[in-house]
């Protein structure tokens, strides 16, 4: 396993991550209304929720692959299509986030919000479904599947830490919420670039 394909799953994650939407919403919530500590405790649990996902998609991927590689080629090609659809939604996006949503702050402790937003989310299972449909071969070794489950935590985690100490410093937390909309479209256009970029890959690679 080298470098580069190490590189490359570090960065879909952190895409994906990046994404704005409820996760983010309760992350920062957590840290805003309540205090530092309960934002990581927030990001900590919810990098679990997106492990538990990422390894069902690895497995059920893996299922496929030895089931039939026709339907396995399929799924690749309806993955980069839903990829392709994401970005474009996410351009279209007008919809408003409430980053200090009273009905967040219940007397749920912030691990299991944080917990419950991610493994509760279906879109992000298809989400690792598409993303590592393309990493996924019949050679893949026990090593490389243990490491797409736990980049894909590691990196989901540091990432919402990150943001928990960027809102919490005020300033930057003011921000966000101001450019909230640049940030929804920048990441649809990483997504259509990424479709684009695996279709491009997939097509190559029937070629041959």
């Amino acid at each position: 396993m080298d470098l580069i394909l190490i590189s490359q799953i570090i960065i879909v994650c952190l895409i994906g991550a990046m994404s704005p939407g409820p996760s983010m919403v309760v992350v920062i919530n957590n840290a805003i209304t309540k205090s530092r500590v309960n934002g990581i405790i927030a990001a900590i649990a919810h990098g679990i929720g997106i492990a538990i996902y990422a390894l069902f998609a690895v497995l059920g991927i893996g299922l496929i692959i030895q089931t039939s590689f026709l339907i396995f080629n399929g799924l690749q090609v309806l993955s980069i299509a839903f990829l392709f659809y994401l970005g474009v939604q996410s351009l279209r996006n007008t919809d408003e986030i409430d980053f200090e949503d009273a009905s967040i702050k219940s007397g749920v402790t912030s691990f299991a919000q944080g917990f419950a937003i991610s493994i509760l989310n279906p879109k992000i299972f298809i989400w690792f479904v598409a993303i590592y449909s393309q990493f996924m071969s019949i050679d893949n070794n026990l090593t490389l599947n243990a490491t797409l489950v736990i980049t894909a935590g590691i990196v989901d985690t540091l990432w919402y830490v990150l943001l928990v100490y960027l809102v919490t410093t005020g300033m930057i937390f003011e921000l966000i919420k101001s450019n909230y909309r640049f940030i929804h479209k920048f990441i649809g256009i990483l997504f259509i670039i990424l479709s684009v970029g695996l279709g491009l890959n997939v097509l190559i690679n029937f070629s041959l």
